[in-house]
């Protein structure tokens, strides 16, 4: 749960294990003094962009579960079993359905994360093999709800296709959580996380760099969120070493720095002239504003 808690942002997450941990505690009271503690499913839909903490998040959630005992299990590490589509597609009769079993088999004691789900809806495979193994997974949820937390995860207009091909799977997820895009400030925050696990430390002119580029990325098609930072923290560790090793004598300091010279060049990047009409067009909208507002208004103080 600290774990949990010191990742950036996922507010919405935080919050709701939090209810599900004191929810449980207070059933187990609840049946020590002879009253009723209503059940509690524990499987989840995670909605999101790509490198919006999804996995991470599921990874965490299990831990704690089977830490406080929510998950029945021998095992001392609570295993956590990421399923794609294409892991359980088969050409053959009943295969697939066997596989999403020896899955869930798997793992048993932790968390079942289905990434991308709905791909098991508009696969490659045959719609009625997508049907069979959904209800597959509807049937074993149901068996194993004291065993296993199933976490399934995707875009949310895809995950709500998904729950809509089976009657039971809405009420088998009973909590939907969405983890939005990054701010930028919660970006430079996991950069200096990701700086510090590999013991790097960002210079303030890099940090600037950083920030400014961050802003550029976050206006592409299909920005990865944590996975962008985790690429440019890489790159300039990559970067630094090429410009470290043409010093003579390199002591402590300078190995562990990145500066604004390990700033890997922006992909696509929009040029300097496009950013200019840019602030131009704002410019000149905002300036069409006061005239606006001066017709009204009368001439602005």
């Amino acid at each position: 749960m600290e774990k949990l808690g010191s990742l950036p942002g996922m507010f919405a997450i935080k919050n709701q294990v939090e209810q599900m941990i004191q929810f449980a505690k207070i059933s187990k009271l609840r049946t020590r003094q002879g009253l009723r503690a209503l059940p509690q499913s524990n499987h989840m839909i995670f909605t999101g962009n790509p490198g919006t903490g999804k996995t991470t998040a599921a990874r965490l959630i299990g831990e704690a579960f089977a830490a406080l005992g929510m998950l029945k299990s021998n095992q001392k590490e609570p295993p956590f079993v990421e399923v794609h589509h294409a892991d359980v597609t088969h050409p053959h009769v009943g295969q697939a359905e066997r596989t999403i079993k020896a899955k869930f088999k798997e793992a048993r004691g932790g968390v079942l994360f289905i990434d991308e789900a709905y791909a098991f809806v508009a696969g490659e495979s045959s719609h009625m093999t997508g049907e069979k193994v959904i209800a597959a997974i509807v049937q074993l949820m149901e068996d194993m709800r004291d065993e296993i937390v199933v976490i399934a995860a995707g875009y949310p207009q895809n995950m709500e296709e998904f729950l809509d091909e089976n009657p039971g799977l809405r009420s088998r997820f009973p909590t939907t959580i969405h983890f939005p895009d990054y701010e930028v400030s919660d970006l430079v925050q996991i950069a200096a996380f990701l700086c510090a696990e590999r013991e790097y430390v960002m210079s303030k002119p890099y940090v600037d760099m950083l920030t400014a580029r961050l802003w550029e990325e976050k206006q592409k098609p299909g920005f990865g969120n944590a996975r962008t930072i985790r690429n440019i923290i890489e790159q300039s560790i990559r970067r630094q070493a090429v410009r470290v090793a043409q010093m003579a004598a390199p002591g402590r300091a300078e190995l562990v720095l990145l500066t604004e010279y390990d700033m890997p060049p922006s992909v696509n990047r929009v040029s300097e002239k496009e950013m200019l009409l840019r602030s131009l067009g704002s410019l000149q909208e905002r300036l069409r504003e006061i005239e606006r507002r001066e017709i009204l208004y009368g001439p602005m103080s």
